[in-house]
């Protein structure tokens, strides 16, 4: 079991995201395999929902709407960490969300701006976290190659004890 008390694994888990501009937003395609591909989410909010910003034609919007059971992966090489988020992800179109989940610098992409119908939210819901981070010393212990993991139950997490 981990040393860290669950507040101190979800600060390590913000700090972690913070840290990392770009994840991996996997979802499950319509083959059937997992799509990837390497997106930048917003500063995760108190109770850990992201979001990102994205075309509502796009393969990952589609994938979303078809299967919303998601997973997020990043990676700090520099605290040698990972963590993994499952969750579920719907797509948004709220006009005051997109205006507020809006990057200036994207105005080539999506040339009209937020509000010009060619541009949605995916808005992400972790319900479990499993995160290995060396440098915070955020696994279990004694040291283990299981990652540390916390699952969502209502407004709170829990730590969950993976079994070896």
């Amino acid at each position: 079991m981990t040393k860290m008390t669950t507040d101190q694994l979800l600060d390590a888990v913000r700090r972690l995201i913070r840290s990392t501009e770009f994840c991996f937003f996997i979802t499950q395609g319509e083959s059937g395999h997992p799509n990837a591909r390497l997106m930048q989410p917003y500063e995760p909010e108190k109770d850990l929902t992201m979001y990102f910003g994205a075309s509502p034609r796009s393969r990952k919007v589609r994938d979303v709407l078809q299967h919303p059971n998601i997973s997020l992966a990043f990676y700090n090489q520099q605290e040698t960490a990972y963590l993994t988020m499952l969750g579920s992800a719907t797509v948004v179109d709220d006009p005051q969300l997109l205006s507020q989940y809006w990057r200036s610098n994207w105005n080539d992409l999506f040339p009209g701006g937020p509000g010009s119908g060619e541009y949605v939210l995916i808005r992400f819901v972790p319900a479990k976290i499993e995160m290995m981070n060396f440098s915070q010393q955020a696994m279990p212990q004694p040291y283990s190659l299981h990652p540390t993991a916390l699952v969502r139950e209502g407004l709170s997490w829990k730590l969950k004890i993976e079994a070896e």
